[in-house]
């Protein structure tokens, strides 16, 4: 059995994995299907991140991996997080989050609004503001789900998926805010563009 060092300890991407296996065993397509769309619930990978990072679970003994027939084509590997992956996870889910270390490219732009060519700054505004309603749909859409199949959070929803619920809905609230927030920035563009017309007319 490995021995839980430093060097062998996942990344926050296979963390992420392991996550999704503690839940139920999946393959590396069912992986990159998950973090390329919203369902991957907070964390983006591309394909090689997430193979290597499967390698690498499964070298170290947090994963273990089987061959079984696809459900309509050729076999597939699917993967199961071990009791040591689940150690592992346990131990990661109990250090601190250093709350301060954030990247949000969105935000890193906004910073410069000034600096965006005429016109695209609304436009950049707006392509936000669609993704985000069609997320808040989305996101709503799979907490009725959840609170129809499960029973809702406050009423004592099974202990696999409260946390499911409860993280869904800090990402309504966060798109929500977000949203206002847009709508608002719209606001003081379109109030400034009104200005400068003013000043140079």
């Amino acid at each position: 059995m490995t021995t839980d060092t430093a060097e062998n300890m996942p990344s926050v991407l296979g963390f992420a994995i392991l996550q999704l296996f503690s839940r139920m065993p999946a393959s590396g397509y069912d992986l990159k299907e998950r973090f390329q769309s919203s369902l991957g619930r907070g964390w983006h990978a591309y394909d090689t991140q997430i193979y290597r990072e499967l390698k690498r679970l499964e070298a170290v003994g947090y994963t273990t991996g089987e061959v079984v027939k696809g459900r309509s084509g050729p076999q597939r590997k699917l993967y199961t997080i071990t009791p040591q992956g689940l150690q592992a996870l346990q131990a990661w889910l109990s250090t601190p989050l250093d709350f301060t270390k954030t990247k949000d490219e969105f935000l890193l732009r906004v910073w410069t609004l000034e600096l965006f060519p005429p016109g695209e700054a609304v436009d950049f505004l707006l392509r936000a503001q669609h993704e985000w309603r069609s997320a808040l749909q989305h996101e709503q859409a799979a907490l009725r789900t959840l609170n129809d199949s499960y029973g809702e959070v406050d009423d004592g929803s099974p202990d696999a998926i409260f946390g499911r619920q409860l993280g869904i809905e800090l990402n309504i609230a966060m798109t929500k805010a977000r949203l206002k927030w847009v709508d608002r920035a719209l606001k003081v563009l379109e109030t400034r563009a009104r200005v400068e017309e003013k000043v140079l007319n």
